[in-house]
């Protein structure tokens, strides 16, 4: 799957991406962290965080921010660096939005959250 870059943050030796991409009819956002704090905050150099959402999620995710690049849409929500992939859990969470989640990390720890449909 091709990743298309939407951001690359650095501060004080750390280092976040946010990637976006197609998988099948999903739309796949991810994060990429390294650097010393992601050391401290999960005990590995590197971590991945991942978000895939379905059609009718991407759908209703637009409804709310649009896509394009004006101040309110997706590609603005993630190429700022006041956000993160948490935040677009919380916004998908309080609108209903399922997801699926995963991540992955440099020492081989993983994990997985299957879309909750309603």
């Amino acid at each position: 799957m091709e990743m298309i870059e939407v951001a690359r943050f650095e501060r004080a030796g750390d280092v976040r991406r946010m990637l976006v991409g197609e998988e099948g009819e999903k739309i796949v956002v991810r994060e990429e962290l390294s650097g010393p704090s992601v050391l401290v905050a999960y005990g590995e150099e590197r971590k991945a965080l991942r978000v895939a959402l379905g059609a009718d999620a991407v759908s209703a995710l637009l409804a709310c921010i649009g896509f394009s690049r004006s101040e309110d849409s997706l590609w603005s929500f993630l190429s700022s660096e006041r956000y993160d992939i948490v935040d677009l859990m919380d916004l998908c969470d309080r609108r209903g939005i399922p997801y699926e989640f995963s991540s992955s990390g440099s020492g081989g720890d993983c994990q997985f959250r299957p879309a909750e449909v309603s």
